[in-house]
């Protein structure tokens, strides 16, 4: 019956995150039609693209200790509250400032259920098949996106590029019905509590410093990818059609690839392996896509792999935090996240106007999967210190 229970709470809780990516995507997918409705131009777009995740920078942080404050289920709720309203006053707003401020509203929501919907699952996995939950509820992202890459445009076109962000707010409605029916906190979870910065023990801070840095490489190398690959593949004489969609290739088969990374571990064992091996696979077939003349077969290989490490490495706070600093723990983690993915691309697009080469982006996808590797070593040795000594 607890075993039931457990996957019972991860799919009311994967379902939550689906809204995520679902209303990130929103922006992209309406852009020709906010153009031309509110005279949007690329700048301000790419500004609302952005705007989304920049508040975690502020409030991943805040978000983790208020759930450990106030209760984890009360303070998710309230971000998929804010997120309803954020998509609602969205599709309300005639003009850049109303847009950015319901923008930030539904970021400010994402961020906060982002932190808590992880800590909330490792409370429950603790222990047990913590990779595969792991795995499961951050695919959760991307499927987010794909939804909203195959019904929103027609959405917006059909109907009303407002429908577009009433359906984000109603995504986010469900699964608030979700949290509030279907999760309740883990039995060995500590109860609300009054927390500050000083609940965290030495040896977590240093953990932390580890971990969050290889989680954060990890995401800036996919993200570079993402971004920057269709615009190389345009560059080496590509139709825009046909680099968008080999990308999308990519991106589908990297969702696959990340569950099946979490059924490997939780049948095999062996995560560490699995990391190095992918990572070093990845970086290869990486530089694969760039310097062959046939990209294809290295997209597929770079999908099949780039996805396989993921459960592990988003695994690690939980595997280094007591459960009492679980959610203080978790906003650090994600703050330096959000400020990672904040960083590398606008570096990324520096480095690509100053070497005027459309790899150069590319190139620093391989670079950072590769520190990546780096900085899981120095998480492991330092995991594996503190285990039979305290800082």
């Amino acid at each position: 019956m607890k075993i039931a229970q457990r996957w019972r709470v991860l799919a009311a809780l994967s379902l939550a995150r689906v809204g995520i990516g679902y209303q990130f995507q929103t922006v992209a997918a309406t852009a020709p039609l906010l153009s031309g409705s509110l005279g949007f131009d690329s700048a301000q777009i790419g500004w609302l693209v952005g705007l989304y995740l920049l508040p975690g920078i502020a409030f991943a942080l805040p978000g983790g200790m208020l759930g450990a404050r106030f209760g984890d289920k009360r303070v998710a709720l309230i971000g998929l509250a804010l997120m309803i309203a954020g998509g609602l006053g969205f599709a309300m707003a005639g003009d850049i400032l109303a847009a950015s401020v319901a923008r930030a509203t539904m970021g400010i929501g994402a961020v906060v259920l982002s932190v808590l919907l992880v800590k909330m699952v490792t409370d429950w996995f603790a222990g047990k098949e913590l990779v595969l939950a792991m795995s499961i509820l951050i695919n959760t992202w991307p499927v987010g996106i794909g939804l909203a890459l195959l019904t929103q445009g027609a959405l917006a076109q059909g109907v009303s590029w407002q429908a577009a962000y009433v359906a984000t707010a109603a995504l986010a409605a469900l699964g608030m019905a979700s949290v509030y029916f279907g999760y309740r906190p883990a039995p060995a979870a500590p109860a609300a509590q009054k927390v500050d910065l000083r609940g965290l023990a030495r040896h977590e801070w240093i953990l932390l410093g580890a971990t969050s840095l290889t989680w954060t490489l990890y995401n800036a190398a996919y993200v570079l990818i993402v971004a920057f690959l269709p615009l190389y593949f345009v560059h080496t004489g590509m139709s825009l059609v046909s680099a968008g969609g080999i990308t999308a290739l990519n991106t589908i088969l990297l969702i696959v690839s990340v569950q099946v990374g979490g059924f490997l571990v939780q049948r095999f064992g062996h995560a560490d392996a699995l990391v190095y091996c992918s990572l070093a696979a990845w970086l290869l077939a990486t530089i694969g896509i760039m310097t062959t003349p046939l990209p294809l077969p290295w997209i597929v290989a770079a999908g099949l792999v780039g996805g396989l490490p993921a459960g592990v490495l988003i695994s690690l706070p939980g595997e280094i935090l007591r459960a009492q600093s679980r959610a203080t723990g978790m906003g650090v983690f994600y703050t330096v996240f959000y400020v990672g993915m904040a960083i590398a691309p606008p570096v990324a697009g520096a480095i690509a106007v100053y070497t005027e080469s459309g790899a150069a982006p590319i190139w620093l996808a391989v670079a950072c999967a590769a520190t990546c590797a780096g900085a899981f070593a120095v998480a492991r040795r330092l995991q594996k210190a503190a285990a039979v000594r305290k800082y």
